[in-house]
């Protein structure tokens, strides 16, 4: 398994797992190494749990070493990162979605598992290989000069357990439709997953409903989004069908002509008027009011990226690594062990009865991080002991209620410096 700091986890990651993602990949070390890459493995685990330390102070740490070997060379690292490459985390992280991301043991919309998709982007160092694969943002002097490169980020999550089933990276220029499209093929059968108005596209529409067995979705339309109305349904709902645009029609003749799906109006106490399209077109099945009430758990997709962006980094500026295959590589294993602190706030959540979500995130990474420094450093027979006092400790960490009437208006709270930009030595035109 590995170093003894790590086996809290064992319970989530199958030892198999490791040696398999090695062996599928073609990772697997063949010579004895002074760092093996099972070890470089936890070692990039090990990097997104203690985002204080710095890489060297984990290895140390953790004793991610093979055996008999005292010290390890800093120089040592970058190669054995390099060869482990970016393939076996990825495996990894998916097939621990595959394993437990679906939640058979929460409430379903219906007969429907909840799924959302939305897009970011995170910070990566400015080294001049990061700045050649993924590009920077415009900034005050025009395209491409923002202070750091950033990687766009499309993520696949169950709304209800808050567990990633996938996620997919590009360079920045890469548009968010276009990294949810690789996403589809992960979305479940009997599922519903939710979109905001930026993800309106229709291709990605037909990818996610006809594909697969009972795939819908449901989507914020933009103010001008025409469609074809069919029939006011007794709800209040109207039944439509929603074309492709002329142009994608031309990209794309194998589209179909069009998806039928119901459009649900509304509109909060003031707020400005909202529509709806889903492609559940049971009105009595599935109503207005309660398809409304769906839409807003939209929102667990930013709380998600909060927990990841804000307590995991510790508000660091950006990733650590200096090249995109290492940028790559950690944020796999940054979502692989979102993931595992998820799991853990899951179990603990069903001990108590109650939702994943009434579990705080931040105190829950701030224990398990406790729990790996002492145990880390204790005999291994006290391990289990750990493990119950762990599942006591985050049992008395649940939080009230989210009360769903507060509104908060948006303000400006930090305005941009009145300094002048260091813009360094490298042109800030951008990657061509």
């Amino acid at each position: 398994m590995g170093p003894r700091g790590l086996a809290r986890f064992e319970a989530s990651i199958d030892p198999q797992w490791i040696e398999q993602a090695l062996a599928f990949t073609g990772k697997a070390s063949i010579r004895r190494r002074k760092l093996p890459a099972d070890m470089v493995v936890w070692l990039i685990v090990g990097m997104a749990l203690f985002r204080d330390r710095s890489i060297v102070n984990v290895v140390e740490h953790l004793g991610l070493v093979a055996p008999g070997v005292e010290s390890l060379a800093p120089s040592a690292i970058p190669p054995a990162r390099a060869r482990l490459g970016v393939e076996p985390m990825e495996w990894l992280f998916r097939r621990f979605a595959q394993e437990y991301s679906a939640s058979p043991q929460l409430p379903k919309f219906g007969d429907l598992e909840v799924y959302g998709i939305d897009g970011s982007h995170l910070r990566v160092q400015d080294s001049d290989d990061n700045f050649t694969f993924f590009g920077k943002p415009g900034g005050r002097g025009g395209a491409g000069d923002a202070g750091y490169p950033q990687a766009r980020i499309a993520v696949l999550l169950n709304l209800r357990s808050r567990l990633l089933a996938d996620a997919s990276f590009g360079p920045f220029g890469t548009s968010e439709q276009a990294l949810a499209r690789d996403l589809v093929s992960s979305i479940p059968d009997h599922s519903i997953t939710v979109l905001d108005r930026g993800f309106v596209d229709f291709k990605l529409f037909d990818a996610i409903t006809n594909s697969g067995t009972q795939r819908h979705l449901m989507v914020r339309l933009r103010a001008n989004q025409k469609f074809e109305g069919l029939e006011l349904l007794p709800d209040g709902t109207a039944l439509v069908n929603i074309r492709p645009h002329k142009d994608t029609r031309r990209a794309h003749p194998e589209l179909p002509d069009s998806i039928q799906g119901r459009v649900v109006a509304y509109q909060h106490e003031g707020g400005k008027p909202c529509r709806l399209f889903v492609t559940m077109t049971d009105w009595e099945a599935y109503p207005a009011a309660d398809l409304v009430e769906l839409y807003h758990e939209r929102w667990e997709l930013e709380v998600g990226y909060d927990e990841l962006k804000t307590h995991m980094f510790e508000r660091n500026e950006c990733l650590r690594s200096l090249s995109p295959q290492n940028v790559i590589q950690e944020l796999w294993g940054l979502l692989l062990v979102y993931n595992l602190v998820r799991r853990e706030m899951l179990l603990v959540a069903e001990q108590h009865g109650l939702p994943p979500t009434r579990v705080s995130f931040r105190t829950a990474v701030l224990t398990v991080r406790d729990f790996w420094l002492i145990s880390a450093w204790g005999a291994p027979g006290r391990v289990p002991r750990f493990l119950k006092d762990l599942r006591m400790t985050l049992g008395g960490l649940i939080i009230p209620p989210r009360r769903s009437e507060r509104r908060y208006p948006r303000h400006v709270k930090i305005k941009m410096s009145n300094y002048k930009r260091n813009r360094g030595t490298r042109s800030r035109a951008g990657p061509k």
